[in-house]
This record gives structure tokens, sequence and C-alpha cells, in this order.
């Protein structure tokens, strides 16, 4: 979620088209469908851009439907149903379908098999095994072992005696008891009640989104800092309202910040056009300036997310508002400063 630094775009070449097309594929495969501009978003692509890859999915053969959203002033898209889809292309949809599933059970072992989980999957990956046969799973797997999924290595180093049991919890809405160690909890373990959510990766650490019982609230606990979790036979109510897309869509929503607070920063010609492609809050306002330049105005939650990613930007930005952030920063350049001057 956070933006890369300055210099060349991170992933731009063949490769990184291939890895877009490749989840928009998944994307397509869900019941509901998907709109071009959350596609756009997702990927930090243009919508010309996602245009141009949806039509070269029809024009190699994939069934591609377009259906009103609910609201009905967009259109969404999906796989066709009751279409061939024994394509080469959605093959490998389902190819990839079954390489995540059995990444899962391997590295879930026995505790997939205590949670009930491994069952279901191997289930699963059988029917998928026999679909496809061998040849279209050796030809994903070719293509999947040109990235790095940062996704499964922050999982895998999350804790599965964690993991695979909030997996079921999520499923089945079961509160749970954790000790959580906060990173600025001055070293002290806490216990919380919670409902788990969602899991998500942001990062390359793994997270997962809860409430926490007793409060409104709904927020945020790393994985990695949980000490101990329990599962408890009671049902959690979901939180009214909640909506897991509309959460995933600010660029900082991961850690609790204080009070509302409106940032307003102007971006040069360098790295206006990374914040051109996309939306980085949603009250954004982007303002075109002289000579390329772009004003960015949001206002969200002060934290320290918001300042690590303003700062990311090194000398293309200028903070305009709040004046708290420009003294942090002057005050975070004086630092640098002293520190490194004189070091040869």
């Amino acid at each position: 979620m956070l933006a890369p630094m300055r210099g060349k775009p991170i992933a731009r070449g063949r490769n990184a088209q291939l890895e877009r097309v490749l989840n928009i594929l998944r994307d397509l495969s869900r019941l509901d469908g998907v709109e071009l501009y959350e596609l756009a978003e997702r990927y930090g692509a243009t919508v010309r851009t996602i245009r141009r890859d949806l039509g070269a999915l029809e024009a190699a053969g994939l069934p591609l439907a377009r259906e009103p959203s609910p609201d009905g002033k967009r259109m969404r898209w999906r796989l066709e149903p009751g279409r061939d889809q024994r394509g080469d292309l959605a093959a490998l949809l389902d190819a990839s379908h079954y390489l995540a599933l059995r990444v899962a059970m391997n590295d879930a072992g026995a505790l997939a098999r205590e949670t009930g989980l491994y069952g279901a999957l191997e289930d699963l990956a059988g029917k998928i095994e026999r679909a496809v046969g061998p040849r279209g799973r050796g030809q994903l797997a070719a293509i999947e072992r040109c990235f790095i999924s940062w996704d499964k290595h922050a999982y895998r180093s999350a804790g599965k005696e964690h993991l695979w049991p909030l997996v079921k919890a999520i499923e089945e809405r079961r509160i749970c008891r954790v000790r959580y160690h906060a990173a600025s909890g001055g070293g002290e373990a806490r216990s919380y009640e919670v409902l788990p959510l969602r899991l998500f990766v942001h990062d390359r650490a793994a997270y997962l989104l809860c409430q926490f019982q007793g409060h409104r609230e709904v927020g945020t606990l790393n994985l990695h800092r949980l000490e101990h979790l329990e599962v408890t036979g009671r049902v959690g109510k979901v939180p009214a309202g909640f909506d897991p897309a509309k959460w995933a869509e600010p660029a900082f929503s991961i850690y609790p910040g204080d009070g509302p607070t409106t940032y307003v920063l102007r971006f040069d010609q360098t790295v206006a056009p990374f914040i051109r492609e996309r939306v980085w809050h949603p009250s954004q306002e982007l303002r075109e300036l002289r000579g390329g330049e772009v004003e960015l105005r949001f206002t969200c939650g002060e934290s320290y997310e918001v300042t690590s990613w303003v700062a990311n930007w090194r000398e293309g930005v200028e903070v305009l508002a709040p004046k708290k952030l420009r003294r942090e920063l002057a005050a975070l350049g004086r630092e640098l400063v002293a520190r490194y001057s004189g070091g040869g």
C-alpha cells in the first residue's frame, strides 16, 4: 500500500504486465464480477490500461460478460457462465488456484488437518487436478516461477499455530482471546477479545483485521506480534455496515490514527505521474499545477503511516499542511544532516 521511493517505477516491464493479467483472471472468476476502476486502483494502472488488458483477454478467446453494477452506475466484468472455458487461459486460471491450494496444504501440515481445513482443500485440489490435467498445471508453474510471492512469505513467517485457527474463526465468526505484543506497548503483552474479520498482507507483513469486543472500532493486529490465540465457542456479530472492500480503499488504514487531519502536499513533476495513477484516499482532491506538478489534499487520522508515506517521496514532495508535519520533517532533516555530514 505504501508507494515506492523515487526512481524508476517498480516492475513496469513484461513480467509486471503478465502478473497483472494473471491477477485480473483470478478477479474475473468472482461471482459478482469486478469493475474497471476497481482493477485500476488495485494494480496501480490506468483505466485505459485495464481496458486494454481485458480486450486482449477477449481477443485470446476468454469469454467475458459485462453487466451493470447494483447501483447501475458502472459495468462489472466477469467470466461468462455457460460458455466453453477449456481454453489455455481458463486452464491457467484453474491451475493457479490449484497451485495456491497446494502451497496452503504443504505449509499448513498437521495444523490444517486439526482444524478440518485439509480435507476440504484436498478435495478441491483433486477436482481441479482432474479438470485441467498435468499440462495446464505445468504451464502456470513455469510462469509463476518467474515471480516472488511476498504474500506467501509473510504468511509463512506469521506462525501456523495462529494463522489456520484464525481462518476457521473468520469462517465461523468465532470470538477469540489473544495476547498481543504491540510495538509501542513498552514490551508488555496485553490480552484482548476480538472478532476476526479478514487476513491481509501489508508491507510484507501479515495482519488480522478485527473488531475489539466492547468497542465499535475495527482495528488491526500484526500476526507476527501475536503471542497467544484461543478460539472460543462464542459467535460474534460482524459490525453493521462493515465492507472489507471499502475498508481497503485508502492507502492509510493499517495503523490507528489520532483525530482527523487535513494534509496538503505538493508533488514535483518527477513524482506527479505516480500520484495521478491511483486514489490514495477516498477524500482526496487532486489539483494540477504549472510545470507538471500536482497538489494532493485529503483528510484522515493523523498517524505514523501517513508521515512515513510522505517522507518516502523525499525531495519530490513539499508539505503545505499541517504545520506539525512540516516541523517533524524539518527536525528529521536536521538530525540526518548532523548524523551523516562529514562521514566521508
